[in-house]
């Protein structure tokens, strides 16, 4: 190309480049040097040309990459977003809102002329849509005006729900596994050590919360046409969420007071509404059907495993003589 037509190219680019195109690098990591190759202009003018590259290589990893690299693009603008990062000029950076737009709407191909994966697609839309709730929550903002006016056009596609039918609500009938309980709790004296509880209480909680989030984002991303008992990364969250507000109604059979209580009935409702907002998506039920119902000990079986597959790899350590550990399966 001719000197008008170069673009700037520094450590930002040869950054971006590296970290979306193996999974080798942890991007969280690369994060923070990240930012500071962009922050290291002498004035705010270099500041603004830093962000400008930094969106044009992403928004080329999204046109012309690999499923990996528009995958790695994604996952690293939701980290600058959601780390509440002021980028204003990469976040109001037109061909790169205009190239997210592409994939969340649909409504073109990559830079091959191939239509996105759908995990593509899904991951845009869910990332989209929770900027949406974090610019919501922090108001106005120049620095977003771009990601604000891209989010609401998005949210409009995919928060439309279709009309309501008969609903399967087998969920709502999850019981804590008294066979977790320690002998004095089979004899009507609860007892719970807090202070080697509390950690495993306030991770349960985070997690329960992220889950439901994790699985509102996935439903609105499904095309309408389509039930959530048909979608498998759904239906994985759904489990997920499932067996997380299990572990949730155990803990609240023996926290009855304290700081944690709230914090679980508050954990408890938002999976219930995640888990409600499945089942409002799944479609119409025969007289006879019934989802995931609590008699039919395979539907488990086949739920743990596929969920297992779903979920990390990384294999975790049990203590025998804790009640509350993933060992004692539901």
């Amino acid at each position: 190309m001719g000197f008008l037509t170069d673009h700037p190219h520094t450590a930002v680019t040869d950054t971006i480049d590296r970290v979306c195109s193996s999974e080798q690098f942890t991007l969280e990591v690369e994060l923070a040097s990240l930012i500071q190759q962009i922050r290291a202009g002498k004035s705010d003018y270099e500041n603004g040309n830093n962000q400008i590259e930094a969106a044009r290589c992403l928004r080329k990893k999204l046109k012309y990459g690999n499923r990996l690299q528009q995958a790695r693009a994604l996952e690293l603008m939701n980290l600058f977003v959601s780390q509440r990062i002021k980028f204003p000029e990469m976040y109001n950076d037109a061909k790169l809102l205009d190239r997210l737009q592409v994939i969340a709407m649909q409504s073109g191909t990559d830079g091959s002329g191939k239509r996105y994966h759908p995990r593509i697609i899904k991951k845009c839309v869910a990332y989209i849509l929770g900027w949406s709730e974090f610019l919501e929550e922090q108001g106005p903002s120049r620095s977003y005006e771009g990601l604000d006016a891209l989010a609401r056009k998005v949210k409009s596609k995919y928060t439309t729900k279709p009309a309501g039918s008969r609903r399967r609500k087998g969920f709502m009938n999850d019981k804590a596994d008294a066979s977790i309980m320690s002998a004095d709790d089979r004899y009507g004296i609860p007892r719970i050590d807090m202070t080697k509880e509390a950690p495993k209480i306030r991770l349960l909680i985070s997690d329960s919360l992220a889950t439901s989030v994790s699985l509102k984002n996935t439903l609105m991303t499904l095309p309408r046409t389509l039930n959530s008992t048909d979608d498998e990364e759904a239906t994985a969250k759904f489990v997920q969420a499932r067996a997380m507000r299990r572990k949730v109604l155990r803990y609240l059979q023996l926290v009855t007071e304290g700081e944690f209580l709230g914090s679980l009935l508050h954990a408890n409702e938002e999976l219930v509404s995640s888990l409600s907002a499945y089942d409002e998506l799944s479609g119409n039920l025969s007289e006879d059907e019934s989802l995931l119902s609590d008699d039919n000990e395979d539907n488990e079986g086949d739920e743990a495993s596929y969920l297992s597959s779903t979920l990390s790899t990384q294999p975790e350590r049990y203590d025998s003589n804790d009640p509350f550990g993933d060992q004692n399966r539901i």
